[in-house]
């Protein structure tokens, strides 16, 4: 029977004539023919979603299963017509595993729907899917595809499980064919390095088992066939092909089976080979003896094991080898067949052109030259003669021929992988080599192949079936072989014993209708199968999911912060490096934030005031890092450390617990992710441990971390940064420094504060706390808050900033005078407080309540709401402090907490409720908290005092106490905390002290009450420390009998003072202004002063070296000698001797025991400190002066560095000179050995740093300084950095790593003369000949401390081994000790800046306004000396003088660019435009306005006197000039005054000459003549130390006033009576005038108090126009300005007092004049340092040798006498020479004024 062509079978079912009926009549004849009975059932096809199900082959013989259906039906054989119709009619496309989807984050019940979702997705992002002519997906699929794309987590958990898949399946040891099945399905879904690593783990078990494992084999395969594009390399493939040959090899003899196997595989790695072109296959080492091992197989008698090494080794020649395409073209030609075989990767096949090669393949193959012939032979004569199958598989051995059946079958399994079923058909049919054996072979296979794989439908694999009985029984060229058919029979039976009821039904009735009882079956049959099921178990997939998806767990985490932590109101901030940078230093704090987050550093700190924004930027930064989050990268983890119990352990895994992850989850996180801490409110957690190294942070196995953590600044001392810094895991790493990173978060700025405000009207939060008619435009905002004093430079503070945006539009109200109000920092928490309280209040009016709550809310609207609200909150914050020390986060439940003291404000009870609810609260679970810290020690603060009446706290304030008193609570916290700890509160309550007078009277009462109570010991502490840090001056007081243990009296002031009897032990002085005060009987152990007391020596120190355990100090002196001193009791304990001159240097060795010396002697000596006072060497070699020497760290050398250019390495053991180190150019001035030994480095004035080698003397490195001459250097301990001091003053770092240059220190304005680092590395501190020290910060460059004593060149510094001291010695011939962690600047430092200009009062005596060149005015309030807002006016220029109009309200300043500019006060904002006046050349000095106030007078460097008016300041200003010998002779007017009448000008010129012009002609008058009757007289300070007063009635000086110097300032009384002088001499004398009674003159001036205790130059003094008071104001250069009283005594034959009424900062400790009579444990240490600094005696009273008067003097004497002055017992007298350059100048300014 002859087969119809193909495309006339499938026009049946396009044929409208085509008759059904006939057919089946057909098909009924069949059926008759083979007696087969009709059927009464149908076999129904099943739906495409059919499930996968396991199917294992039971086996039987095809007897047994007939007899089990002999009775049964058989279904309906249809005519051959039909068959072809129905098989195969369409492609169906790519087959597709289907099943149940799941819904987004549902579990994934068994591995094929885990495949399938992963198909999905990667079929959905294929570029394949745009190219599709129809769509792939099915409505289902496309509406899964929908959802998971909204769902980008729930594709990373769907990829997480299968890498978690693959990585477990990895780790386990047990790889049964079940876990293999599993995995190697997801091979094609699988990640490519998950892939990989799957596929060389098969690879090594595979190889290492000694027993052929097939399911590790197969698997293995089927992992290779399914690899996607790119994830396979050549060198896989090779390695699998050369251990599958040598397995191959091996088997042969043992197992049939095992060699089908492995020669299946072999057959399936090679067409992968070829499909991916691999080409680096050798020939000698793999083809070869592959072939050889195939042609093996020929002598077998398994026509299946043939069949399968036919195929391989056809297979084999289409894997390129390694020879040359000319051999390779000689052997044979590719053509178009390898475009065939590497088809099965396409999607789309064209079937025509698939067969026109087939066909062109066949001709070539039928024309080969020389072995055509014969390689053809068997399959022409296999047609002709129908020889068996068997003999023609073994024929094809050998041939080294591509044949085209083997290009065949690939084309049919690319046919079947594309899904193109039909095609398949049409090639089976219509292929050349249809006839060929090992085709049909193939063929029958790949039919049963697709017939036993559920992937296709259940009508797929029953057609499948129908086809392959279609050409067993009705195609001839199919069953001329009896071989095939035994073949296709064998398939058949097999079919027939799969476990699918419905499909093996459809296999037994075919073989039962083609009656193949008899028909011979192969005794060696193999499973057709050769892809695992999957199976309906997942045991990997159920091991994995038994731990959450953790990327779900931590995509929930991200939701719920992310929705948390909304801020709809926020600046970022700006910081700076450190806490005294300049405002100039300013970066986006988040920009240094990312810049740490990628950096090696693993700490950074940032710090800043309470309520400076600290937490909103860690929620932000958090907010920010959950947003740009992607899966596997860092996760961010904000910790209130606050709110963990014992953070300092294991605060990770607690803080992820309480996230709900669990235990595997979190060690997973440890092991393989890295956590950005975001750690906030280290302060808040009161540790004082380092949490980096506690929590082991980033150690081996512990948790890789980036951590910020953030701090209030006040909380830290000055060492804090160990508190912070990590551990590195080699403690000897150069590179630990820069694990440290930190910043301080700056105010905010002007713009900062528009920018907020305009966010704060735009949130809609803001409407609903204002009514819709009261919210104010941010134009408003902004106006009021410029417009209330002091409230601009108050909201710098966010956390302030909303309050007062919160509170602003109630608290102002219907006031039109905003200048009267005065609001403070607690006033804005006040009304936070009432504001938050009423509007809560309102709520629960409008709210449905119950019926108990309703009750409750009206008892607590009768007992006053908001009262009840801060009684509750106050109990609250009393509990919380009382009962866990202020740690504000409260946890509870009631069943555990219900016992304790937590359930007066947390249970369940419905007042409890509502005013908890109603309260400024937050709550997280079961943790409760302050909305911030502050409101809970505002809190506190309001249990210590609380305002009475707090409607009208807000009226304008005024100086009288309307405040009821209160009584303090002897239970509460004043009474019974160290208020120290809490300085936010402290400032509360020194906000109240300033608001509320009664408050004040009430603290001192509280101060009075401890002189009789000891009781009341802790709270007159608490209270002297609240008033001393409000400003309020204790000067004058009668503290007799006080307790104040352990008081901080920082900055205070107490002139004349009573402490007699006091208990002041543990008080801190430091820096506080101690004059005339008595100490009597006081109680004084472990009080401080913040100082230590010098020692002296006899002459200059030009060195200084501790002993490595730091009990011996060596001193080097100018006579040559070294003292050593015992550093316990400061002694002399020995003395080395014999240099000839000076000591440049000296240094310990390591162990202690020995000094090395260099000297201007040119000599290096060594000495034994122990043994001998003789020095053991003497090294000779130098020809100059020896500048410094350096031990090695071994001990066994020396360097010293000369001014004769070289530098010198000698031996301890013999003192040879081993080695001359040449190369610097000038004068070596510094060496030192590196801490390892391993380089020695030196420093000269040719600019260089030079580092060498010790052990060659070569020349390593040289460094050039941009700086210029090096004098010094220093080697930090940990070698990772070199400190260079220079010749002008500055002082850089180097790194020792890099080489590169570092900061740079500068201030000090002369030569740094020494330097050193502390033994931590952290800080340097460096010695200048300008007298000062100045410590540094070497990681930030903050100026830590300028520490001033030394009254000449300093020579030498060092620390003290433990880092606690720095000594230092100098011209002054004293040692001086210094404490490190009391030298901080002051942080509380207020006033200006830099060196006063002038100081003047308000016409009305109310104001005193200072000018400075920092530019910048200020006002203070003269009664109290408390400064009157930030500041007044403020220019880039320095400001040189300042007065004030007397009438009207006008400043006027002049400034170093030559401008003077006139103030609208107090209406002129702080920057401002004032009106410019511009007629001066040069720098304007000086200032006065006339009487009246019209006419403004100017003094300029410019030798010019300008007279303006200022009511038309456009007009150009008079010039004052005087003539002398009719030329014009402009010299500087140094001084000038109006008359009191103002019709008048006296101008004082340099040399000495005063000028009378007339002020309305502006001409100078020839005579001194005045029409006032009072005979008023001139003061003129001179240069020469005199005072001269002119009356001027008269032609010259009458009085001559002696002074021990320059006199730079001299002030007349308001009344006339007094005269205060300012000298060079930093005092000031003040003058009484009185009548002589035994003179004939009528009056005469006696000088009756001598003021000291300045710190610079007095260039200002100015009396209090207004008032009963003689009371005057001097402006010193040390930045102060004092107010002075002055006290007569009437009843005392008119003795005077000075006493100091307030200053407006010291900065520095001054004492003097204090008495101690029986002082009880005054340390021995503070002794001496009162000692030396004079606080024993008289520095004010009218003393013999300063009683000077008029009649002293001659006034024809012009030789000027020095009088000693008494022993001020202040160094800072001595030496002028070290003025500075600002000093000199307004020395110039001042003289003869």
């Amino acid at each position: 029977m002859t087969n119809p062509p193909l495309e006339e079978l499938d026009d049946y079912s396009g044929n409208d004539s085509f008759d059904t009926t006939q057919v089946l009549r057909k098909r009924d004849k069949f059926r008759n023919f083979f007696t087969v009975p009709k059927s009464e059932s149908k076999v129904k096809d099943t739906s495409s979603t059919q499930s996968l199900t396991s199917q294992q082959s039971i086996p039987s013989s095809i007897a047994s299963q007939l007899n089990k259906i002999q009775d049964k039906s058989l279904a309906v054989v249809p005519a051959e017509e039909y068959l072809h119709m129905n098989i195969f009619p369409e492609n169906i496309g790519i087959p597709t595993i289907r099943t149940d989807l799941p819904h987004p984050q549902q579990r994934i019940e068994r591995t094929v729907q885990l495949l399938y979702c992963n198909t999905l997705l990667l079929q959905n992002s294929s570029t394949l899917l745009s190219t599709a002519e129809e769509p792939i997906f099915n409505q289902t699929e496309q509406k899964w595809l929908a959802e998971i794309k909204e769902d980008p987590m729930e594709q990373d958990r769907l990829q997480w499980l299968v890498t978690r898949m693959a990585e477990a399946f990895i780790e386990n040891s047990n790889k049964d064919s079940t876990k293999i099945a599993e995995i190697v399905a997801l091979g094609p879904v699988l990640p490519r390095e998950s892939y990989r690593m799957l596929l060389s783990s098969l690879i090594t078990d595979f190889d290492e088992c000694r027993i052929l494992d097939v399911g590790l084999l197969q698997g293995l395969v089927q992992l290779v066939q399914g690899a996607s594009s790119g994830f396979l390399v050549p060198d896989d493939l090779v390695k699998i092909l050369s251990i599958l040959r040598v397995r191959l090899q091996g088997t042969q003899q043992e197992s049939s089976e095992h060699t089908y196997y492995l020669t299946q595989a072999v057959s399936r790695v090679l067409d992968v080979m070829a499909d991916h072109k691999v080409q680096d296959l050798s020939r000698v080492l793999e083809h070869e003896p592959l072939s050889a091992v195939l042609s093996g197989l020929n002598s077998t008698s398994d026509p299946y094991l043939i069949y399968q090494a036919c195929y391989a080794f056809q297979a084999l020649q289409y894997v390129s080898d390694d020879e040359t395409v000319l051999q390779a073209v000689l052997r044979q030609s590719n053509g178009v067949v390898d475009g065939l075989v590497k088809m099965s990767a396409v999607v789309k096949l064209d079937v025509r052109s698939v067969l026109e090669g087939l066909e062109q393949m066949q001709q070539v193959a039928v024309g080969a030259i020389g072995t055509a012939g014969t390689i053809y032979k068997g399959v022409s004569s296999l047609r002709e003669s129908g020889r068996g199958v068997f003999e023609s598989l073994k024929e094809g051995f050998g041939s080294g021929q591509k044949r085209t059946w083997y290009s065949a079958v690939r084309a049919a399994y690319a046919f079947v992988q594309a899904g193109h079923l039909k095609d398949l058909k049409k090639l089976i049919y219509e292929a050349p080599c249809r006839c060929d054996a090992l085709f049909q072979w193939g063929i029958c296979q790949l039919l049963g192949e697709i017939a036993v794989d559920t992937v296709w439908t259940l009508t797929t694999r029953q057609q499948a079936v129908d086809l392959l009985g279609h050409l067993y029984r009705n195609d001839q060229d199919w069953g001329r072989d009896e071989g095939v058919k035994e073949c296709m029979v064998t398939v058949l039976d097999s079919l027939g014993s799969v476990f699918d009821q419905a499909f093996n039904k459809h296999a037994l009735e075919l073989l039962q209708e083609l009656d193949l009882d008899s028909t011979p079956r192969s005794q060696s049959f193999y499973p057709l199968r050769s892809l695992f099921l999957i199976p309906c178990s997942s045991q990997i997939l159920d091991k994995i999911q038994e731990v959450p998806y953790l990327e779900y767990e931590l995509y929930k985490l991200r939701l719920q912060r992310l929705e948390e932590e909304q801020q709809t109101v926020y600046i970022p901030p700006q910081a700076k490096p450190f806490f005294h940078a300049n405002d100039d230093e300013l970066f986006p704090l988040m920009e240094k934030v990312q810049e740490f987050l990628v950096s090696d550093r693993q700490v950074m700190l940032i710090l800043g005031d309470s309520g400076a924004g600290k937490s909103t930027f860690n929620r932000h930064l958090e907010h920010q890092l959950w947003t740009e989050y992607k899966r596997g990268g860092p996760i961010p983890l904000f910790i209130n450390l606050a709110a963990i119990d014992e953070p300092q352990h294991d605060m990770v895994t607690k803080q992820l617990q309480f996230h709900n992850l669990s235990n595997e989850q979190i060690q997973e996180l440890k092991l393989h992710r890295q956590i950005v801490l975001i750690c906030d409110g280290y302060d808040e957690s009161q540790q004082l441990l380092n949490l980096h190294r506690t929590n082991f942070l980033n150690q081996p196995t512990q948790w890789n971390t980036k951590m910020v953590i953030t701090c209030r600044s006040q909380y830290l001392g000055p060492s804090y940064r160990d508190r912070f810094k990590p551990q590195p895991l080699d403690r000897y790493n150069t590179g630990q420094q820069d694990l440290f990173q930190e910043a301080v978060i700056a105010p905010f700025s002007n713009e900062q504060i528009r920018s907020y405000v305009d966010q704060f009207v735009r949130d809609p939060n803001t409407r609903r706390v204002f009514d819709e008619g009261a919210a104010w435009s941010s134009e408003e905002h902004i106006e009021r808050l410029r417009a209330i004093p002091n409230l601009m430079d108050l909201v710098k503070n966010p956390f302030l900033l909303t309050l007062a945006l919160s509170t602003l539009p109630r608290l102002v109200g219907s006031q039109q005078d905003l200048s009267s109000l005065r609001i403070t920092r607690v006033i804005l928490y006040d009304k936070f407080v009432e504001q938050w309280l009423e509007t809560n209040k309102l709520r629960l009016q409008t709210n449905t309540l119950s019926k108990e709550e309703q009750d409750v809310f009206e008892l607590l609207l009768d007992d006053g709401f908001i009262a009840s609200g801060i009684d509750f909150q106050k109990r609250l914050s009393d509990s919380i402090f009382k009962e866990q020390e202020g740690n504000p986060v409260v946890g509870y439940t009631h069943l555990r907490d219900k016992q304790t003291w937590k359930v007066e404000f947390f249970s369940p009870d419905p007042q409890v409720r509502l005013l908890r609810e109603s309260c400024p609260l937050t709550r997280t679970g079961s943790q409760f908290r302050f909305v911030h810290r502050s409101v809970l020690e505002y809190f506190l603060s309001c249990v210590i005092y609380s305002p009475v009446n707090h409607e009208n706290e807000f009226d304008p304030q005024d100086n009288s106490d309307s405040t009821a008193i209160q009584t303090f609570e002897t239970s509460g916290p004043l009474f019974t905390r160290n208020l120290l700890k809490e300085l936010s509160i402290i400032q509360f309550l020194c906000d109240r002290v300033q608001n509320n007078p009664g408050f004040k009277h009430q603290l001192l009462a509280v101060i009075n009450q401890s002189k009789t109570d000891a009781l009341a010991a802790t709270a007159a502490a608490n209270a002297i420390t609240i008033l001393i840090r409000s400003g309020v001056h204790f000067n004058c007081t009668d503290l007799r009998g006080v307790k104040i243990p352990n008081a901080d009296l920082t900055d205070g002031q107490f002139d004349s003072v009573q402490f007699h009897g006091a208990d002041l032990r543990g008080v801190n002085f430091t820096r506080c202004w101690l004059r005339k005060v008595d100490f009597g009987d006081a109680q004084m152990k472990s009080v401080r002063f913040g100082e230590l007391p010098y020692l002296e020596v006899d002459d200059t120190i030009w060195a200084c070296a501790y002993s490595p355990d730091g009990k011996v100090l060596a001193l080097s002196i100018s006579d040559g000698k070294i003292d050593m001193l015992d550093t316990a009791t400061w002694k002399v304990v020995g003395t080395l001797k014999g240099h000839d001159d000076y000591i440049g240097s000296v240094e310990f060795s390591t162990d202690g025991q020995r000094i090395v010396s260099g000297s201007a002697d040119k000599t290096v000596r060594l000495w034994d400190i122990v043994s001998s006072e003789n020095p053991l060497l003497i090294m000779e070699g130098h020809a100059a002066t020896v500048n410094s020497v350096a031990f090695s760290p071994c001990g066994k050398h020396v360097a010293s560095a000369s001014d004769d250019k070289t530098v010198r390495v000698w031996s301890t053991e013999t003192g040879t000179c081993l080695f001359v180190l040449n190369g610097h150019e000038d004068d070596v001035n510094g060496v030192e050995y590196s801490p390892d030994g391993h380089r020695i480095v030196s420093c000269g004035s040719d600019g260089t740093i030079r580092l060498w080698d010790p052990a060659t003397g070569e020349l390593d490195t040289v460094w050039i300084s941009a700086l210029g001459g090096i004098q010094c250097l220093d080697f930090s301990p940990d070698g990772l950095r070199i400190a260079s001091g220079h010749f002008e003053g500055n002082v850089q770092l180097w790194s020792t790593v890099s080489g590169e240059p570092g900061l740079v220190f500068s201030g000090q304005e002369r030569n740094i003369s020494g330097i050193a680092f502390s033994p931590n590395s952290q800080q340097v501190v460096a010695s200048s000949h300008d007298s000062t020290l100045r410590i540094w910060d070497v990681s930030t460059g903050a100026l830590i401390s300028v520490l001033t004593g030394h009254s000449r060149d300093i020579q030498g510094v060092v620390f003290s081994p433990d880092g606690q001291q720095i000594v230092s010695g100098g011209g002054d011939r004293k040692l001086r000790l210094w404490e490190v962690n009391s030298g901080e600047l002051s942080l509380k430092a207020r006033g200006h800046s830099d060196v006063l200009a002038e100081v003047v009062y308000s016409p009305d005596g109310r104001s005193v306004f200072s000018s400075s060149v920092d530019g910048t005015v200020r006002q203070w309030d003269s009664d109290t000396g408390t400064a009157v807002g930030p500041i007044l006016f403020q220019i880039s220029e320095s400001i040189q003088a300042i007065t004030f109009s007397p009438v009207g309200q006008q400043v006027a300043t002049s400034s170093e660019d030559s401008v003077i500019r006139l103030w609208n006060f107090p209406y002129d904002s702080p920057t401002g435009s004032p009106m410019l006046l511009q007629a001066h050349k040069r720098e304007v000095f000086g200032l006065n306005y006339s009487p009246c106030g019209r006419w403004l007078l100017t003094r300029s460097f410019d030798n010019t006197a300008l007279l303006w008016d200022s009511r038309n300041p456009e007009e150009k200003p008079h010039r004052l000039t005087r003539d002398k010998d009719g030329e014009v002779d402009d010299n500087t007017a140094h001084c000038a005054v109006f008359s009191p009448t103002g019709h008048q000008i006296i101008v004082g010129y340099y040399g000495g000459l005063v000028c009378l012009f007339d002020a309305q002609t502006k001409v100078l008058l020839r005579s001194i003549t005045l029409e006032s009757n009072t005979s008023p007289q001139l003061a003129i300070g001179a240069g020469n130390g005199k005072i001269y007063l002119w009356d001027l009635q008269s032609n010259e000086p009458g009085t001559k006033l002696r002074v021990d110097d320059a006199v730079f300032s001299v002030a007349y009384s308001p009344c006339g009576r007094w005269i205060a002088s300012g000298s060079r001499t930093k005092t000031v004398r003040l003058w009484r005038r009185q009548h002589r009674v035994d003179s004939d003159e009528e009056e005469a001036w006696l000088c009756v108090a001598v003021l000291k205790d300045f710190f610079g130059h007095i260039h200002h003094i100015t009396w209090n126009p207004v008032g009963q008071a003689l009371e005057f104001v001097t402006g010193c250069d040390d930045r102060s300005i004092r107010m002075w009283r002055v006290f007569v005594d009437d009843d005392f034959d008119g003795d005077v007092r000075v006493g100091l009424r307030w200053s407006s900062h010291v900065g520095r400790l001054c004492v003097s004049n204090l008495k101690f009579g029986e002082t009880v444990d005054l340390s021995d240490t503070c002794q001496r340092l009162l000692l030396q600094r004079g606080a024993v005696g008289d520095d004010t009273s009218s003393e013999e040798d300063e009683n000077y008067s008029s009649s002293d003097y001659d006034d024809d004497d012009e030789e000027e006498e020095t009088d000693e002055d008494d022993d001020e017992g202040s160094d800072d007298d001595e030496d002028e020479e070290s003025d500075d350059s600002t000093s000199q100048k307004s020395e110039s300014q001042s003289e003869s004024r």
